[in-house]
Order: structure tokens, then sequence, then C-alpha cells
């Protein structure tokens, strides 16, 4: 069984960083949900399924300071800052790159915020076959850096044409 299978489905994808040729983390949110596919990392324990949290204290965006995505969850005591910007997608059909993470990686990511890592069968075959990460070149390419910040009670800067826009409508 694909964990959160029920929250990791193509609705709830909002945007990916990296290069969408080269296996981009995928980011999804609900109305009352947020979490993210690793596609490819230096850290293989850090492939799969982000354990899903509650939205209710998330923040993210695109930081003007760092040119990169940002995000921040006070609930949960966790801060991260992405090598990329976070590039948002448009309402309609979504690219096959970002819908084909959600088949093949099915499994919860082994390393758990304040948790000791828990390792299954799919996380070590993650390790032996690691995928290959973009370059630091390609990541700078990746097109035109959207600034915007994101809560639940209100969101600066998000572009109307995008699927973050329209979710945050539901709310």
């Amino acid at each position: 069984m694909a964990y959160a299978a029920d929250f990791y489905i193509p609705d709830n994808i909002v945007g990916y960083t990296g290069v969408l040729s080269k296996n981009p983390t995928v980011y999804f949110l609900s109305a009352t949900h947020y979490g993210h596919i690793t596609q490819v990392h230096d850290v293989w324990e850090n492939v799969g399924r982000e354990e899903i949290r509650s939205n209710a204290s998330y923040e993210f965006g695109n930081m003007k300071d760092t040119s990169s995505l940002v995000e921040k969850d006070s609930g949960n005591n966790m801060f991260h800052e992405s090598r990329s910007p976070i590039i948002l997608v448009g309402v309609g059909a979504l690219p096959p790159e970002l819908t084909h993470a959600i088949m093949v990686h099915s499994e919860q990511k082994a390393l758990r915020l304040g948790e000791e890592p828990q390792v299954t069968s799919q996380n070590v075959a993650r390790g032996l076959h690691p995928g290959q990460q973009p370059t630091d070149t390609e990541r700078s390419a990746a097109g035109l850096l959207i600034l915007f910040h994101w809560t639940r009670r209100k969101s600066i800067g998000v572009p109307p044409e995008t699927r973050l826009h329209a979710i945050s409508q539901r709310m």
C-alpha cells in the first residue's frame, strides 16, 4: 500500500523544485495538509514521500534574499531552504514528469522529522539506484523566478493562473 495515497494525488500538485526532466522534487498541498516527494537526493534515505503534516502553521515561498524555496512550519519545528526556487504549475494538464513521481515513489522516506530513520527494502533500493541530480547550472536555468509567500490565511504574489492559487481559493 502506498503511503498517504489519498493525499499524494495529481489534484494536490502545486509545483516542483529542480529540473523537470531530471526527477524534480514534487510539492503537494491540500486544504488541510502539505508534503512532497523527493525523487533524487545525495542522501538516499531522503528519497520518497515526506510525512504529510497539517498546513495550519505552514508557510512557503520563493524568497528574494535567497532566490530559492523556503519552507517553515512553526507547529512542527521545521525550516527548510531548498537549493532551487519552486516552479509553480498552472491549472490544467500537468507535465507527466510530475505525476510520474506519484507512481514511482510509493514509499515513505526513511528519514523522519524528529525520529530515527525507518528503513524499508524500498528505501534501500533507492540507495542502489539513486538517479541523476541536476547540476547547479541546470538548477539556475529553471526559468523566471516568481517571488511569492503563501500561508493558509494570506498569500502574496501567487499568480492567479497557478494551481496554488486555485487551491488557496478553496480554503
